[in-house]
């Protein structure tokens, strides 16, 4: 076996994994609230960019700073596995053509990213009359380039176990990088593209020889280790939207929200004090709530329309109190949760004050949100709107909701 296809079998195995995963992530719900996010702050953009005047130089500033800071986006996805340094060490002289390989991989997203990085930054810059549409080439290809050597720079990594001379060479990079970018923006944006291409060919082949002949075994323990960090936390990310085998949720102590659980979590219902704690020492439903709560208020606070924001306030209400109706049945699987000697209607109750709070929490958080994007007439008529439509989701629609799906766990 070859360490093309060892490589060429790990990729599939990777791209398959990421197909299976991303019809969960990008699910009809989150395509929805994405779409609202993303138009509202780009009618935001477009309304602060009408505002500038050809003498806004900190935006070119901002801008060279976040060019120089996103080529450093994406980790190298080397795929290497723990067994590798045993039984494929013998191959140390062929791993080279592997990690490039692993280079041009880890370059397609960073690549897709960077040129909406790119694009969305364009408008900035006509604004300052500095740039024109026809420059978004050479900006977009510096970018491209300077990625390129950083993704370099981290299979040079490989073999070094010196963290101070990783930093240096990302320093140096960084540096060079708002050179490049100050040139692109403020000068001429063709000469970058052309300063990155002759560095390639007359000296990188130069630097790299220099700092394999110092350093001329690779880390295997260090590779490892990073990929299996770097796997953990795209795992993680995954596991926001749908479970995954390989993340293993542990329930977190966070003594910073006792005040909070102590008010929520009831005196006399059981199911309460459970439902309270799993919620708030979870990561999958604390994540959720958070995370929606946080695009909202982001999207309500951006959106000027007062019937729209209205509107959106109520979906994302929605979204919230239908995605956190799996909270209902998190003891279903264990079986003291038949043997406790309560009510049954205890357990619906306890669920419901519960989704309340939550829900009536993140209705003030959206009618707040109005207030600053729009006026505070329109958040007291969010609040209301917020508070009755949360209201008719417990009474009406919770409960048949639960009960349907009780009487299949029955």
């Amino acid at each position: 076996m070859t360490m093309e296809s060892i490589w060429k079998r790990r990729q599939q195995l990777h791209l398959k994994k990421f197909s299976r995963y991303s019809k969960y992530i990008f699910n009809d719900h989150f395509v929805i609230v994405l779409l609202f996010l993303i138009g509202a702050l780009a009618f935001r953009y477009s309304e602060f960019v009408k505002t500038l005047t050809p003498d806004f130089v900190w935006g070119e500033v901002l801008i060279v700073l976040l060019f120089s800071l996103s080529i450093f986006i994406g980790k190298l996805a080397t795929l290497v596995e723990a067994a590798d340094q045993v039984f494929l060490l013998a191959k140390e002289k062929e791993w080279g053509g592997y990690f490039q390989k692993a280079k041009r991989y880890s370059l397609v997203f960073p690549a897709v990213l960077l040129f909406f990085i790119g694009a969305a930054a364009m408008p900035l810059l006509f604004a300052g009359r500095t740039i024109q549409i026809s420059d978004f080439l050479p900006i977009y290809a510096t970018l491209l380039l300077l990625k390129s050597i950083q993704l370099d720079l981290q299979v040079l990594a490989l073999k070094c176990n010196d963290r101070a001379v990783i930093q240096k060479n990302n320093g140096l990079l960084w540096i060079f990088g708002v050179l490049l970018f100050s040139i692109s923006i403020f000068f001429n944006p063709w000469v970058a593209p052309v300063l990155v291409t002759l560095y390639t060919v007359l000296l990188h082949k130069k630097v790299q020889v220099r700092f394999e002949t110092k350093y001329p075994l690779y880390q295997w323990e260090n590779i490892t280790a990073a990929e299996e960090q770097r796997t953990a936390r795209v795992n993680r990310i995954i596991n926001l939207f749908t479970d995954v085998p390989q993340v293993k949720n542990k329930a977190k102590r966070r003594k910073y929200l006792d005040g909070i659980l102590r008010r929520v979590e009831g005196k006399g219902n059981t199911f309460q004090y459970l439902y309270a704690r799993a919620f708030m020492r979870g990561t999958d439903y604390s994540g959720l709530f958070v995370r929606l709560l946080l695009i909202g208020v982001v999207l309500l606070a951006a959106t000027p329309a007062k019937s729209l924001s209205l509107a959106l306030s109520l979906l994302f209400l929605y979204l919230t109190g239908f995605q956190l109706m799996p909270l209902y049945f998190h003891y279903n699987e264990n079986m003291m949760n038949r043997l406790y000697p309560v009510p049954n209607g205890d357990k619906f109750a306890g669920f419901k004050k519960i989704i309340t709070y939550l829900l009536g929490c993140e209705a003030v958080a959206f009618a707040l949100a109005i207030t600053v994007g729009v006026d505070w007439m329109a958040g007291l008529i969010a609040l209301a709107a917020n508070l009755a439509f949360v209201w008719c989701f417990i009474r009406f629609y919770m409960g048949s909701r639960t009960a349907k799906r009780e009487n299949t766990f029955s």
